[in-house]
């Protein structure tokens, strides 16, 4: 198997201490860095949290603040591409045994080994594994449209997502924000454009026509999609006007202006699309779920590129954390990476 490593699974948040739900067939119950429940009794879980309404969320954001539309949709795949019976699945970073792993994916004993040729490398206490016989569940779905009016690119101007339909619709809008703001501004691309570029300190300001041209800004609607740990992990506070940003964050320059680094990043060939397992609401009060990023096999010699009607079938999934966090104002995405 070959793969190029993106930046999605790059910039996957690892997740610890958190118990897996409970697996049936066909869903899995895992994360790449999640440590297994011991066979202790469940705790009782939280009660429900309290709905916010999707006006009072973007109440809360600056003046341009995105619009949403959703509908349900069906559970598919990319174009010319057909659901799986079965993939083999990856997890970077496992802290438990590889007995948990089965049991969590529902898996009969045994399937899970060690990744050995991982090009992952494994943090202190977990481990690379893989199993094969995994049925990819076909979790209900919703579409989330985002749109930003304002912004003069065309590409980024509007991007639909699906998510999982379970979510309620802020926490579904939410979700769906990380994923426009991530794709389009700090993951295949970091930026933030139109902007003026600076040969001095080699970094860019965004300027009219930007998604946000003020820092104050965007730190506020960062602050409304994601938690204080994630949203504040992409922002580097005041930059002196003569010293150059580092790479994949945003700063305040003079006059509450938007600074950073452009960089971009490629996307996987082999990218079939994505599931979902069913949300579920955690003794904590936060809401998880796991992400199956779906690929072919490179080496395959069946697979010459796509287009003109080719149809292929995935054979791997790669699987990520996705959890929201309420707050007093809404969910907050706590741990999210892009599938691509």
């Amino acid at each position: 198997m070959k793969r190029t490593l993106t930046t999605a699974l790059a910039c996957a948040v690892l997740l610890a201490g958190c118990a897996a739900p409970a697996s049936t067939a066909g869903v899995p119950g895992s994360t790449p860095a999640a440590s297994l429940p011991k066979a202790t009794p469940a705790p009782s879980p939280s009660p429900a949290p309290r709905e916010v309404s999707l006006e009072e969320w973007r109440a809360a954001m600056p003046p341009n603040a995105p619009s949403f539309s959703l509908e349900d949709v069906e559970p598919t795949l990319d174009e010319n591409v057909l659901w799986p019976d079965q993939v083999e699945l990856f997890i970077p970073y496992w802290e438990g045994t590889l007995e948990e792993a089965d049991a969590a994916f529902g898996l009969p004993a045994g399937s899970f080994t060690v990744w050995e040729d991982s090009y992952f490398h494994p943090s202190e206490g977990t481990i690379a594994i893989r199993a094969g016989g995994y049925a990819p569940p076909k979790t209900p779905v919703q579409r989330v449209t985002v749109d930003v009016p304002w912004v003069e690119s065309r590409f980024d101007r509007s991007a639909a997502y699906t998510v999982p339909a379970a979510l309620d619709e802020q926490a579904a809008c939410a979700l769906a924000a990380a994923q426009y703001f991530l794709y389009h501004h700090h993951g295949l691309h970091h930026g933030l454009d139109p902007s003026e570029y600076d040969e001095a300190t080699w970094s860019y300001t965004s300027t009219a026509g930007a998604m946000y041209v003020r820092y104050s800004e965007l730190e506020q609607f960062l602050g409304c999609v994601f938690t204080p740990a994630m949203g504040g992990g992409m922002l580097g506070g005041p930059l002196a006007a003569d010293a150059r940003p580092e790479p994949s964050l945003f700063y305040q320059g003079e006059g509450d202006t938007i600074r950073f680094m452009m960089s971009d990043a490629g996307s996987d060939i082999s990218h079939c699309g994505t599931a979902y397992t069913e949300p579920a609401l955690q003794p904590d009060g936060s809401l998880l779920f796991w992400q199956l990023s779906l690929h072919l096999d490179e080496e395959d010699e069946n697979f010459v590129g796509w287009g003109e009607g080719r149809q292929y079938t995935p054979v791997e999934a790669y699987v990520t954390p996705v959890r929201l966090v309420l707050s007093d104002s809404g969910w907050r995405v706590a741990e999210y990476s892009l599938s691509l």
